[in-house]
């Protein structure tokens, strides 16, 4: 499992499939670089890292107002969420990413309570911003622990997954 998190910048997607609005996507060919999606209306791409235990996750993504429900101004909202092995275990997200207008981060992030978010890419008119739960939910010791451990991301590592092509 170390390996997966030293891997999780995977070479350039061969091609690139359009998330939908709403709805989960799984990733089960990951190996043969078939799981980059790229959001349209802001050209973010996620690239999925070859690497990964594919069935241990799940990609949750919304736009519009199910989206700004679940993230203050979010036009698009990506959820990678860890399955657990141990089937009474919740499904919790190793990481989060809400894609928002340059402007309205700006202001956001210059409140004095700022958002617990951290940019993790730049494109001309929009940044991607990412969260990542702030402990293991899973029981000390147990697989579904190491696993998590295993594969929760820096901000650099999500960085590589999550980029507007051509700035990083």
């Amino acid at each position: 499992m170390l390996a997966a998190v030293a891997a999780l910048a995977g070479g350039g997607p061969a091609t690139a499939g359009a998330l939908p609005d709403s709805g989960e996507l799984d990733c089960k060919r990951a190996f043969l670089g078939e799981c980059s999606y790229t959001d349209p209306a802001s050209g973010l791409l996620f690239d999925w890292p070859v690497d990964w235990p594919a069935r241990h996750l799940r990609l949750v993504t919304e736009t519009g107002p199910a989206a700004r429900a679940r993230q203050r101004d979010a036009l698009r909202w990506i959820a990678i969420e860890y399955l657990p092995d141990d089937a009474s275990q919740p499904e919790v997200a190793l990481f989060r990413v809400a894609v928002l207008r340059r402007s309205d981060w700006l202001l956001l992030s210059a409140q004095p309570a700022p958002a617990d978010a951290v940019e993790v890419a730049t494109g001309p008119d929009h940044v991607a911003v990412a969260t990542v739960p702030p402990a293991n939910p899973y029981p000390p010791g147990s697989r579904d622990a190491e696993i998590f451990e295993a594969l929760l991301p820096s901000p650099a590592q999500i960085s590589r997954m999550v980029n507007f092509p051509g700035r990083r």
